[in-house]
C-alpha cells in the first residue's frame, strides 16, 4: 500500500527497463526506449520514444508524439493493496487502453 500519492512521474531517457508502477495522476515519458511499463494513471503523455511496450489502465486517453513501434495493451499486473491505491490516486476502474491519441497525425488535419 502506498504511503503516499506520487503528483507526477517525469522520466526521460530511462533505456531498457521494465517499470511496474502504483496509480498516479500522471505520467510523462520522453526517450524511454526498448523499455516494458506497467502503468495506471488519468494522463499519459509519452514523447520521443521508441520501441516499447505498454500494460496500461489509463482513465482519459494516452498521449503520444514523435514515438515509433509502441505497443499498448491492457494493465494485468497488479498486486496485493492496488485497489486500495488506485482510490488513494482518485482514479476511477475507467481503462481506455486502447484509445491513444498521436499528436503527430491529429496536427496533420
Amino acid at each position: 500500500m502506498m504511503e503516499s500519492v506520487i503528483g507526477t512521474l517525469h522520466c526521460t531517457n530511462c533505456v531498457t527497463v521494465r517499470l511496474v508502477l502504483v496509480p498516479l495522476p500522471s505520467i510523462f515519458l520522453e526517450g524511454c526506449n526498448n523499455s516494458v511499463y506497467h502503468v495506471t494513471c488519468q494522463q499519459a503523455r509519452i514523447h520521443t520514444t521508441h520501441n516499447a511496450t505498454f500494460y496500461i489502465h489509463v482513465t482519459s486517453k494516452a498521449i503520444i508524439e514523435d514515438c515509433k513501434g509502441l505497443k499498448f495493451g491492457k494493465r494485468t499486473k497488479f498486486y496485493e493493496g492496488y485497489s486500495n491505491d488506485l482510490v488513494a490516486a482518485g482514479l476511477s476502474d475507467v481503462n481506455n487502453w486502447n484509445d491513444v491519441d498521436d499528436f503527430n497525425w491529429l496536427s496533420k488535419d
